[in-house]
C-alpha cells in the first residue's frame, strides 16, 4: 500500500458545455479531482490538504465516503464559485464573485496573480510516498524520498517562465504540465516538454488533452493515446490524470506505464459531469484496454 498526499484547492463549479448542456453548483477543484483520481490506482491511500468550506458539507462527505484522510484540511467560510464554460471556441473560467473573466485556458493570456494556498499543517508530509502539488508558488516541502508530481502554477509560468519552474522542482519531481502551460513557453507543446526535461533534468509527462500524454525521460520519448475515450465533460480530467500518474509511480510503475494509468483515469473523468464519473469508477490494477504507446525515438 502507498500513501499519496494532495495539496490543492477546491471550488464549486457551474459547468456549461455547448451544445451538451449544463450542471450547476457541482463540487469541484483540483483537490477533489486529484484525490478521486489517485484512489483509482489500486493500493493507494490518499491524504488531502485543502481549504474545506464551512458552507458546503458535500466535500467532507465525499472525502469521508472514500476513506480520504482530511485531517490536514483547514476550515474556511467558503471556496470560490466558478463558471466553467466550454464551447467550440475554447474554454473560459469566470469567478462568480467578479465581473471580470479569468481566462486560464488560453496561452496568450496573462492573468493577474492569485493568492497561493496556505502551507499544509504540521505532519501532512509525514510518511508520504507520493505528493501531488497543484499550482505551488514555492518548492513543495517533502521528504527527499517522496515522489513529487508537480502541476505548475499557470499564472507564475506566464509571469516568470523557466525561473519559476527552476525554483519549484527538485530531484524527485516529475513535471506534469498541461498543453496550455507548455504553450506559454513554446508554441509547440511537445518541443516545450522536451526542452523542460533537458533543462530541468526531470521527467516530464505532458497532458495534451485529446492527444493523450507525451512522456519525456532520460531513456526516451513516448506518446500515450486513448483510442476508446468518450468525452461528456472535461472538467477535472487533467487533475485526476496527474494524481493517478503519481499514484502509479509510487506503486512502482515506470513513467510510461504511469502515464497509461493517468490516461485511464482521465477516460473515467471524461465520461461524466464533474466528479461523478470518478466517484463511480472502480480502482484499477492495470491500465484500461485500448490505451496505446509509441516510442518517438
Amino acid at each position: 500500500m502507498t500513501l499519496v498526499g494532495i495539496q490543492a484547492g477546491l471550488s464549486v463549479d457551474h459547468l456549461v458545455t455547448e451544445p451538451v448542456g449544463a450542471r450547476f453548483s457541482c463540487p469541484g477543484g483540483p483537490a477533489l479531482f486529484a484525490a478521486l483520481g489517485a484512489r483509482l490506482v489500486t493500493g493507494t491511500h490518499v491524504r488531502v490538504s485543502c481549504p474545506l468550506p464551512e458552507d458546503d458539507p458535500r466535500f467532507a462527505r465525499i472525502f469521508d465516503g472514500f476513506g480520504i484522510d482530511r485531517i490536514h484540511c483547514h476550515q474556511v467560510p467558503t471556496v470560490p464559485r466558478l463558471w466553467i464554460l466550454n464551447s467550440a471556441r475554447g474554454r473560459r473560467i469566470v469567478r462568480q464573485d467578479t465581473t471580470a473573466g479569468t481566462e486560464l485556458e488560453t496561452p496568450d493570456h496573462r492573468p493577474e496573480s492569485e493568492n497561493p494556498l496556505p502551507a499544509p499543517t504540521a505532519g501532512f508530509e509525514d510518511g508520504l510516498d507520493g505528493l501531488v502539488a497543484s499550482s505551488p508558488a514555492e518548492r513543495p516541502a517533502a521528504d527527499p524520498n517522496t515522489r513529487v508530481g508537480l502541476d505548475p502554477h499557470q499564472i507564475l509560468i506566464a509571469e516568470q517562465g523557466l525561473a519559476y519552474l527552476r525554483r519549484v522542482v527538485s530531484a524527485t519531481t516529475v513535471l506534469l504540465p498541461s498543453r496550455v502551460q507548455l504553450t506559454l513557453l513554446d508554441p509547440d507543446p511537445r518541443r516545450a516538454a522536451r526542452s523542460l526535461a533537458a533543462g530541468l533534468d526531470v521527467p516530464v509527462i505532458a497532458r495534451l488533452d485529446a492527444e493523450g500524454s507525451y512522456v519525456v525521460t532520460a531513456d526516451g520519448i513516448w506518446s500515450v493515446r486513448d483510442r476508446a475515450v468518450t468525452v461528456v465533460e472535461t472538467t477535472g480530467a487533467g487533475d485526476a490524470c496527474a494524481a493517478a500518474v503519481v499514484a502509479a509511480l509510487t506503486a512502482g510503475a515506470d513513467p510510461v506505464e504511469a502515464a497509461m494509468f493517468g490516461t485511464s483515469v482521465a477516460r473515467s473523468a471524461l465520461a461524466g459531469w464533474g466528479h461523478e464519473a470518478l466517484a463511480a469508477a472502480a480502482p484499477l490494477s492495470r491500465p484500461l484496454p485500448d490505451i496505446t504507446t509509441r516510442k518517438e525515438n
